[in-house]
């Protein structure tokens, strides 16, 4: 009896967690016993005609299903509202109603035109003494090559969705054409960055990304002069020998390989070449609408972006801010440069003004004289 009452409270545990997460909009199958788990996911698979491929950083398949989730709703069904063929259910005077949880799964379509998602990585970098870096770029971009339609997805659009891991994702952005008059498009065009806006970041060292596998993005304000090392002779101290390790110069901003078996040891970083299970090419360069392939320790990438590089935009606010300074000091220099129009009298001004006075004098004496002129008359 204590044993079923642990499992009642066990259960119970796990349906309260799973409705709280339900109503985060954390949608979740765990509220399900493992019997269930397995009837749902078989179920998935079978309606929608679902094939998966195994790799070494696959997810298990409760995982991939629980994220084709989409919507779940949580309703109380009155016992006078269904029906249940278990004779021990039937009349049972002690229960009110039932919790019903309904899931709903988006199935990707089998025929439908691919598109190709690239994970976009931007890196600080120094442009003319100053550290900047790309702004306003999405963390995934993907392209279909046949129609040039694109979709992004950014940071707050990315929750829910593990590109790397899956080949679909339930809440998909819009899908539209590439703008002509943006960023990405000169980047993806080959075109000098005119579009592209920076955001400024503090000065450092060194800036690294990781891309994938042992690959790496460093940027720096001058070349970082390098050793490549054995792992070997790295761990043992006694065995490095200046004379045989390979001196390697990052460029201010390289893609770096870092061999399997050998790792690069920099002032103040190293990288470490593991074991990469991938037969990709280490490295696929787009250059002038085409594509190369090298492997090479160090891809200089700094002379590729120099020559594309002309201008910036700051960062938005910051330029709105400068421009309504500008203007505000452009109206208070107008201001002051008709200012003296109205507080200071040129000399032409200055005689007009005396010839007035003059005229009002002698019209104000033409005056005068009339009037004593009839009052002697009156008399």
């Amino acid at each position: 009896m204590d044993l079923e009452r642990l499992h009642v409270q066990f259960y119970q545990s796990f349906l309260y967690s799973a409705i709280t997460q339900i109503y985060r909009n954390e949608l979740t199958l765990s509220f399900l016993s493992p019997e269930d788990v397995y009837k749902v996911v078989y179920h998935v698979i079978k309606q929608g005609n679902l094939a998966f491929n195994s790799y070494p950083e696959s997810l298990p398949i409760v995982q991939i299903i629980t994220k084709l989730l989409v919507q779940q709703q949580i309703n109380f069904i009155p016992s006078s509202h269904y029906m249940t063929d278990d004779p021990e259910e039937m009349d049972n005077p002690e229960e009110i109603d039932r919790l019903v949880i309904t899931s709903y799964f988006a199935v990707p379509k089998q025929a439908q035109t691919p598109f190709y998602i690239y994970k976009l990585v931007t890196i600080p970098f120094c442009h003319t003494d100053e550290v900047i870096e790309l702004a306003q770029i999405p963390r995934y971009w993907g392209i279909d090559l046949a129609n040039n339609t694109t979709m992004e997805w950014h940071n707050r659009e990315e929750s829910g969705c593990d590109l790397q891991l899956m080949t679909s994702c339930p809440d998909n952005p819009p899908i539209r054409t590439i703008s002509k008059d943006t960023c990405l498009n000169e980047i993806v065009e080959n075109l000098p960055l005119s579009k592209c806006q920076t955001i400024p970041v503090p000065a450092d060292k060194y800036f690294i990304r990781h891309l994938r596998d042992n690959l790496w993005i460093t940027s720096s304000s001058k070349p970082i002069h390098c050793v490549k090392i054995s792992r070997n002779k790295y761990f043992h101290a006694t065995q490095q020998i200046s004379s045989i390790n390979e001196e390697i110069i990052l460029p201010p901003i390289a893609i770096v390989n870092a061999t399997e078996g050998y790792i690069i040891a920099c002032p103040g970083f190293t990288l470490v070449g593991r074991p990469v299970t991938s037969n990709a090419s280490s490295l696929v360069i787009l250059h002038h609408n085409g594509s190369f392939i090298k492997n090479i320790s160090v891809m200089n990438v700094h002379q590729y972006i120099t020559e594309n590089m002309t201008r910036f935009k700051k960062n938005v606010a910051e330029q709105e801010r400068k421009a309504f300074i500008e203007f505000i000091n452009q109206k208070n220099a107008l201001s002051r440069s008709y200012t003296p129009l109205s507080t200071y009298i040129g000399p032409f001004g200055a005689l007009t003004f005396n010839w007035i006075l003059i005229g009002l004098a002698v019209l104000a004496y033409y005056v005068y004289r009339r009037q004593r002129s009839s009052c002697r008359t009156n008399r």
